[in-house]
């Protein structure tokens, strides 16, 4: 079973659930629970209606706040002889998610007589580590399960941790139960982890190891609903994590959810266009960037996506910050705030610190405390560092500030003296990675599933491995803090700019001349530990049209050679070339369209003047996102060719996050691409290259960040000229700019 079709989901601050269809919590669908900072509050929750399951009518999640789920009856026999008809009585779960998970039970009678129907609720908590549920082994045993608690109208049900963390969910109904049952837990609680699923970036299907289960409650309540009226229950859920020794704490912040943090709403710039999808589409990917935004201990975030990646990510944190930086400057300077706080200070061989790296993922959970994950932050990742850097010449360029420069220009040094003394490890001039720990990632660049990375003959790959993309980041992060430098900085700084600017052109050089493969004017995916090129065909070369690095007269093979059949499947380009040995459309990698890859590649393009290849791309997405429920961009979907299809549909990934930041942050990207933007704020001066695609007549903005200002604009194309309309303060000045010539950087 997959999340994309199956799940419902709603979020809330770092609360979130992962039902089915039905509003239930069962073991049939990977990774259904309620869940707070990394742990399974309640693994099972589910319904019974005169001891059967109600018809499932319809539901919806799309509020990611709330949702809604409708039933009716089945047909039975009333306590006083009368045959109750089906589809007679309706049950509707109103479920909405705030500081706590709210469910109320609706049933309504439209017979014309009264009916007395009994309600079972059964509900279970595991308190898993989402590590757990996700397959990964546990190396020492688990804590202790608690009988579960019950006073009237209230049910706790307990785990006792290893380290004396007490974790509890805390289950009040607005009524008592009329019976309530406890069925003992089975079982060794080692074994509890899910029966079946696939995991992201995995081929092997993880199996469970027994069938364990935690303490079960039964809470039963029987109404008597009076012909044409109705009645409801309302059960509410908070999580709790206390410690009775504090010395015993091992994590950043524990803390009863109803006194955590409220998180405060990104203020967006508002988008309208003329094309009703576009901003059906645009409009989802704001809701679910708000839903996404995350209040964990030190400060808010875009957490990477639901279910599995609700935590701070380093490199997914900053791409979508870079995605979003037209209509939120304010999201990335919060996103540079947080990785700055835990920006690496030594070396570390488990966690993969060293001075200066921004950090890859933050856990909060069991495996994390206990040290069983390096997780407290892991630093593995070797993109994340130099995607911070870019971020913040990004946001300067948005902001203009010289305050901003000053409050980041530490961290944005120790961040490229990483890539200078920890970057490369064979001094052979590129960045690379090689894993360090033992539970730490074999690939660390955002390509990091196990075989993502292959010689198309099976020989073996060595490490430390260079990226072809991560080079471009580097390029492109050098250059932009020498522009820095250079406006900002006092006379020992500027001499600093021009070495950066020498160190990107020397690295310019090598990358052309190591990375390039002439035969298929393309670039390889990497160089390994050997010093052998990776000559796998692959969408990572197309980012290096993102960052510059590409030399302009070689450009027009670069996007020539990614929409070939090969890498192009019609809905937009495969992270590998069908050509290749080790291609499956349905691997995490190795085949599949990732939205937000795309829109690297796709802004990469626009930066060379390929506009027509632009809007192309463009209208691919868009119809993928048409696609898909709620006009949502998945995180993946299949690489079928889009002739392969019968049905002409873009073909799901079953266990894709849903949402997903960069997934959410795609479109808002790539209308800003169709805008083309050039801030300078530090000159109050924007300019504005449109060009848009044959559906797209007219794009207004209003509240938009810019030098410290909020302005509007509206650009409408008339006949075959743009034309811009703009309010702002009298020093601000908004401007329209030619086309950038195809080839040109």
């Amino acid at each position: 079973m997959g999340l994309v079709r199956e799940a419902r989901i709603l979020k809330h601050g770092e609360l979130f659930v992962v039902s089915d269809e039905r509003g239930d919590l069962r073991r049939q669908l990977p990774g259904a629970g309620v869940y707070y900072r990394d742990t399974r509050y309640l693994s099972e929750y589910w319904l019974l209606l005169n001891g059967e399951e109600p018809e499932l009518f319809d539901s919806s999640a799309e509020r990611i706040a709330s949702g809604i789920f409708e039933f009716g009856n089945a047909l039975f026999r009333s306590e006083d002889g009368h045959h109750v008809l089906a589809h007679t009585i309706s049950l509707r779960r109103c479920r909405s998610i705030d500081q706590w998970l709210e469910e109320e039970l609706q049933l309504h009678n439209y017979n014309p007589f009264p009916v007395t129907v009994e309600l079972a609720l059964v509900l279970a908590a595991d308190f898993l580590d989402v590590f757990e549920v996700r397959g990964f082994p546990r190396e020492r045993p688990r804590g202790r399960m608690l009988l579960p608690r019950h006073r009237g109208r209230e049910l706790t049900l307990a785990y006792r941790a290893p380290d004396d963390l007490l974790l509890e969910t805390e289950i009040r109904f607005s009524r008592p139960p009329d019976e309530l049952t406890i069925e003992p837990g089975t079982g060794d609680l080692a074994e509890l982890v899910i029966p079946r699923m696939l995991l992201p970036g995995q081929d092997q299907l993880v199996r469970a190891r027994g069938a364990a289960r935690p303490p079960r409650v039964f809470a039963v309540f029987r109404l008597r609903l009076l012909a044409q009226s109705s009645e409801h229950i309302t059960m509410r859920l908070a999580p709790r994590q206390l410690f009775q020794r504090r010395e015993a704490a091992r994590i950043p912040d524990v803390s009863i959810i109803g006194e955590a943090p409220q998180v405060e709403e990104i203020q967006f710039a508002r988008v309208r266009t003329d094309h009703e999808v576009l901003n059906l589409v645009l409009d989802r990917s704001l809701r679910d960037l708000q839903a996404l935004l995350t209040p964990f201990p030190g400060g808010r975030l875009i957490a990477a996506g639901i279910p599995w990646f609700v935590a701070p990510f380093g490199r997914d944190s900053l791409i979508t910050a870079l995605q979003m930086m037209m209509f939120s400057p304010e999201l990335a300077r919060d996103t540079l705030r947080f990785l700055a706080q835990y920006q690496g200070k030594k070396d570390d061989d488990w966690t993969e610190e060293e001075p200066g790296k921004i950090l890859h993922e933050l856990r909060f959970g069991e495996m994390a405390r206990l040290g069983e994950s390096p997780h407290t932050p892991y630093y593995g990742t070797v993109d994340a560092t130099p995607l911070f850097v870019v971020t913040f010449s990004e946001l300067m360029a948005w902001f203009g500030s010289p305050h901003l420069f000053e409050e980041f220009l530490p961290a944005v040094e120790a961040a490229v003296g990483w890539i200078e003394r920890y970057g490369d490890r064979d001094r052979d001039g590129f960045v690379d990675y090689g894993q360090r720990s033992r539970r730490g990632l074999v690939h660390q660049n955002w390509k990091d599933s196990h075989n993502s990375l292959q010689f198309p003959d099976q020989s073996p790959i060595t490490a430390p491995i260079a990226p072809v993309e991560v080079q471009g980041y580097v390029y492109q992060a050098k250059l932009a803090l020498a522009d820095l430098l250079q406006r900002y900085g006092d006379e020992a700084q500027r001499m600093q700019a021009v070495r950066l600017r020498n160190e990107a052109r020397q690295l310019q050089e090598r990358f052309e001349r190591r990375f390039w493969i002439e035969s298929e004017g393309f670039y390889g995916q990497a160089i390994d530990g050997s010093g052998r090129l990776v000559p796998a065909i692959s969408s990572n070369p197309g980012h290096c049209l993102f960052s510059g690095i590409v030399r302009p007269e070689r450009a027009p093979l670069v996007v020539r050679r990614l929409l070939a059949p090969d890498l192009y499947s019609g809905w937009g380009i495969r992270t590998l070339s069908s050509a290749m040995p080790h291609y499956n459309p349905m691997s995490y990698h190795n085949g599949s369209v990732w939205p937000h890859d795309n829109s690297l590649i796709i802004a990469g393009m626009r930066r060379y003047g390929f506009d027509r290849e632009v809007c192309q791309l463009v209208t691919d997405l868009l119809g993928v996102a048409a696609a898909f429920p709620y006009y949502r961009l998945p995180e993946l979907f299949c690489g079928f060719g889009r002739d392969e299809s019968a049905c002409m549909i873009p073909i799901s990934y079953p266990v894709s996050c849903s949402p997903q930041a960069w997934a959410a942050g795609t479109m808002p990207f790539l209308l800003q691409v169709l805008l083309g933007p050039e801030p300078r704020a530090a000159d109050r001066r924007l300019i504005l290259r449109p060009v848009f695609p044959e559906w797209l007549n007219e794009v207004t903005i209003e509240g938009l960040s810019f030098a410290g200002r909020t302005l509007s604009l509206r650009v409408r194309r008339h006949q075959e000229r743009y034309v811009l309309d703009y309010q702002a303060d009298p020093d601000i000045t908004v401007a329209l700019g030619s086309a950038v010539p195809v080839g040109r950087a």
